[in-house]
């Protein structure tokens, strides 16, 4: 690693023994907050931490393992907690004021963390997504945030439950996969041609489906979900046949109006791969945009009438995430970034350092 490109931060990770460090990275001035991920070094070693848009300074401390998805305190924003990716069974805490880190639980014995979960609006509870592949079924383990005990659990009335998020009325979105996998083979897809993929609403008080919705191609794997304040939901797929015969990559949900495949070019649907690594939706831009890893470069649509902008090309382009004044701001898995900009549709890459070797997850999750 060029040593000139890097700093150490003051702090350590004191639960896991590992020292915190920082990135040189540099945004526009004038993009604001934090954007929180996980990431790898160039020896594979992780981290969970993020990028500050005023400093361009990237910060971490390390974990035993690959972490996905990450949910922020709502009564405490200094206080992360991260998912591990699946098969992983361990979260991780991550506080951003001291950089310090702590495993916060291991789930039990036969389940395992799908990378992502959410907490209450409260702040007292920590909802997360967990493949019980003993019993063939989906489970949303609902925890105390103060000792993450299991005080409920919730059935997704599916397998393979990736990521869940809040609906405005209140009610629980959540995404099964429908993928069978067990951690004996690793990340092997074991069930492809009986998969069963669907969304569900669950009311979070009683654990009961309000709603099952389903894709006419089975094949569709919905994974990831970006939902706006009127409810209307932008959802990620993946398909698990062949990637030319995708017929289409994001759904949107609306409640009251059901789950519907957006439609695009058959040459653009090629394109795409049948692969979407995460999603973002901006109300002030009236902007869907799916990353597209497979297909070097990210998918555009209108949220106002469903219609196909266009496809930026970017190569490796895995994480999403969408600031408080709406802008999208992607990455690249080389930790180079970019923003999106729909009018016209276009890509305008940020100032950035990226000779260093970084590479993001996934997942970038905005933060003040």
């Amino acid at each position: 690693m060029n040593t000139s490109r890097r700093n150490f931060l003051i702090g350590s990770a004191v639960a896991l023994g590992a020292a915190a460090v920082g990135f040189g990275y540099r945004f526009r001035s004038q993009l604001h907050g934090t954007l929180l991920s996980a990431f790898e070094d160039a020896r594979g070693d992780q981290y969970i931490g993020g990028v500050s848009m005023e400093s361009g300074e990237v910060f971490g401390a390390r974990i035993p393992m690959r972490a996905h998805g990450c949910a922020i305190d709502p009564r405490d924003p200094q206080r992360v907690v991260f998912f591990a990716r699946r098969p992983g069974t361990a979260a991780f805490e991550l506080r951003r004021d001291t950089m310090q880190v702590r495993k916060l639980f291991e789930t039990p014995a036969g389940r395992h963390l799908a990378g992502h979960g959410a907490f209450s609006h409260d702040g007292t509870l920590v909802y997360t997504p967990e493949h019980d592949y003993e019993n063939a079924r989906g489970v949303l383990a609902v925890r105390k945030s103060s000792d993450f005990s299991i005080v409920a659990e919730i059935d997704t009335h599916g397998i393979d439950p990736h990521e869940v998020a809040w609906l405005p009325d209140g009610s629980l979105l959540v995404a099964n996969g429908g993928i069978m996998t067990h951690p004996r083979t690793f990340r092997r897809k074991l069930n492809i041609p009986t998969m069963d993929p669907s969304l569900c609403v669950i009311d979070a008080a009683s654990g009961a489906c309000r709603e099952q919705m389903r894709l006419p191609d089975h094949l569709l794997s919905i994974r990831h979900l970006a939902v706006a304040a009127n409810g209307t939901t932008a959802i990620g797929l993946q398909y698990e046949g062949e990637p030319a015969d995708a017929p289409g990559i994001v759904a949107v949900y609306r409640p009251g109006a059901g789950l519907h495949l957006l439609s695009s070019p058959q040459d653009q649907r090629v394109q795409f791969r049948g692969y979407v690594a995460s999603i973002s939706i901006s109300e002030p831009q009236q902007l869907i945009a799916a990353a597209c890893p497979y297909g070097n470069g990210v998918a555009c649509w209108s949220s106002a009438n469903d219609e196909f902008l266009g496809f930026i090309a970017a190569a490796e382009n895995y994480g999403l995430s969408r600031l408080a004044d709406g802008t999208i701001v992607a990455s690249q898995r080389d930790g180079t970034a970019y923003e999106i900009d729909k009018t016209p549709l276009r890509s305008h890459f940020l100032q950035v350092d990226s000779d260093f070797p970084l590479r993001w997850d996934d997942h970038w999750v905005a933060a003040t």
